[in-house]
């Protein structure tokens, strides 16, 4: 496996999302986001993928989820450790992309972090650990 990566956006109180969505909109960012990302393979839990939608081009998604029921164009696994036992021998880079609780549970494995610091306070229900 490639590096595994976090990569996130937060504002200045460390909200990442509220009701499953973004609480700005910064589509340098997004561009941003896209550029850094393509290729590689992007690690998110299930709330953040239904917050997206869809699986994103050019990108791997790999859905974190209790759930045993398929996601078209999207794979699933529900244990950590297996799947990145399986992702070793991967080069691509995997990236750590939310939502809140697969940040505090990966975070701590990732050897960078890649942060949009938002320069804008808001409420919300999902922070950054």
């Amino acid at each position: 496996m490639g590096r595994l990566r976090a990569i996130s956006a937060m504002s200045e109180n460390r909200v990442i999302g509220d009701s499953g969505r973004i609480p700005w909109h910064l589509p340098a960012d997004f561009r941003w986001f896209r550029q850094v990302t393509l290729g590689g393979i992007l690690l998110m839990g299930r709330k953040t993928f239904e917050s997206i939608g869809k699986p994103l081009p050019g990108r791997q998604t790999i859905v974190l989820t209790r759930s045993a029921a398929p996601i078209p164009g999207v794979r699933t696994a529900s244990e950590v450790e297996p799947l990145l036992e399986e992702l070793r021998n991967d080069p691509r880079p995997v990236w750590v992309c939310g939502g809140a609780e697969i940040y505090r549970r990966l975070l701590p494995r990732c050897s960078d972090l890649f942060l949009t610091r938002v320069p804008i306070t808001v409420t919300g229900d999902a922070v950054f650990p």
